[in-house]
């Protein structure tokens, strides 16, 4: 009797996950509340950061291409990310994002002050950027992997829906707050407000413990280098990974990266303001966006068929940025700015969950690393969106951005029938 018995148990929370009663499960256990709180302190920094850059360096040059290049320069250190893979291997992790954190936070503030004293030029909103890209290739990572060390792993995915879900609420509030602070303050209290923020996630990161790492005990001693080229075979070699990460290089590379840099001159110039008032709340529709999508994926974390939500997600991103393309009006493009967010976040969150379910923790850091590849990789996109915005007009540059995102997941959905299969 003891075997049906046990049987029923594991049905019964096998329907408790499903349900609506299971979507904030993660939330139960302290170590990832802990972090999840870290999660929205860091990401509202973050969003306030990357509008206001924006907008300030448009604000200077008036030059499409220099947006790209300063928003390009926040994201190129994470082409440095497998090697912070490799340190989140080797050492604390935890320890790690304190000293990370804390190194945001002195940045912003050294940053903040200079504009407080009208010293800024344009090479130093370049510097900042990438400086600030260097912590976040550092943070991201670690990050990540911290939440596979925070839950069970039947856990996994709800775990990486709800930071999502975290992230993506800071999306929604922390554009329309930037926004409203350099109308009303300036951008330097912007980035003072980042400052904050990053010193109260060093707070809470301090009592947090790494409760699910799975010790490291198939881990070989052995050399950095070593321990990077072994990531790279493990994902070279393994289907999963290697089409997860590519199914995530597709959108950041030919959708987001050309979303994110051309915003400030589409709203400027095709929606008719150039104030930077609806430029936040375009990004509040891209955080509503990711905020239902995280939403669904944490309601839904039970499903099975993973590999083929994530190939459906990437073709209704590129989808949405072909209508986007369409639209000169601000609340038809806020629409479809929400459903292309939608789309963006199932496919991220998917792709993630299928890294860290079939990857040995030892390796997690690395894996993870290599998974952030794709946003060291979109200032690629990026320039190439500002160039062709330049000549031909945004919505040109996004009809581009669109075709290619939608024509490579069909030929990746054609020629990985494994990967469309994949169910965990």
């Amino acid at each position: 009797m003891q075997a049906p018995r046990q049987s029923a148990d594991r049905s019964a929370r096998s329907r408790q996950a499903r349900g609506w009663s299971g979507t904030f499960s993660a939330l139960r256990y302290r170590n990832y509340r802990l972090l999840w709180f870290g999660t929205i302190f860091t990401s509202a920094g973050t969003w306030i950061q990357q509008l206001t850059l924006g907008w300030l360096m448009f604000d200077i040059t008036n030059s499409y291409v220099q947006v790209s290049i300063v928003l390009g320069l926040r994201a190129l250190p994470m082409l440095g990310a497998p090697v912070a893979g490799v340190i989140a291997d080797k050492f604390d992790r935890r320890f790690l994002l304190l000293l990370d954190q804390a190194y945001m936070a002195v940045l912003a503030l050294v940053f903040a002050l200079l504009l407080q004293f009208g010293l800024q030029e344009v090479w130093h909103l370049h510097a900042f950027s990438f400086l600030s890209g260097v912590g976040w290739a550092i943070n991201n990572p670690l990050r990540q992997t911290l939440v596979g060390n925070s839950v069970p792993r039947e856990r996994l995915m709800n775990a990486i829906a709800l930071n999502s879900m975290a992230f993506n609420s800071m999306r929604m509030i922390g554009p329309g707050i930037a926004g409203g602070m350099i109308a009303l303050l300036g951008p330097e209290v912007n980035f003072l407000l980042q400052a904050v923020l990053y010193g109260v996630v060093v707070l809470l990161v301090l009592p947090y413990r790494a409760e699910f790492a799975e010790g490291r005990e198939g881990r070989k001693v052995q050399s950095p280098f070593a321990d990077l080229r072994e990531g790279l075979a493990y994902v070279a070699r393994e289907s999963a990974p290697r089409y997860a990460i590519i199914l995530s290089l597709v959108p950041t590379l030919t959708l987001m990266a050309f979303i994110q840099t051309q915003m400030p001159g589409y709203v400027a110039e095709d929606l008719g303001d150039p104030n930077g008032g609806l430029l936040g709340f375009m990004y509040v529709g891209m955080g509503v966006g990711g905020f239902v999508g995280a939403v669904f994926v944490a309601r839904f974390h039970a499903v099975e068929h993973k590999g083929l939500l994530s190939l459906v997600g990437v073709a209704g991103a590129a989808i949405a940025v072909l209508a986007l393309s369409q639209v000169g009006v601000w609340w038809q493009a806020w629409g479809i700015l929400l459903v292309q967010q939608l789309f963006f976040i199932v496919v991220m969150t998917t792709n993630n969950t299928i890294l860290q379910s079939v990857t040995p923790d030892y390796m997690r850091g690395r894996v993870m690393g290599i998974y952030m590849l794709d946003i060291g990789m979109q200032p690629l996109g990026g320039v190439v969106a500002g160039i062709i915005a330049e000549s031909y007009g945004v919505s040109v540059a996004w009809v581009v951005g669109g075709t290619v995102g939608l024509t490579l997941v069909i030929l990746i959905a054609l020629m990985a029938p494994s990967f469309r299969r994949l169910r965990l």
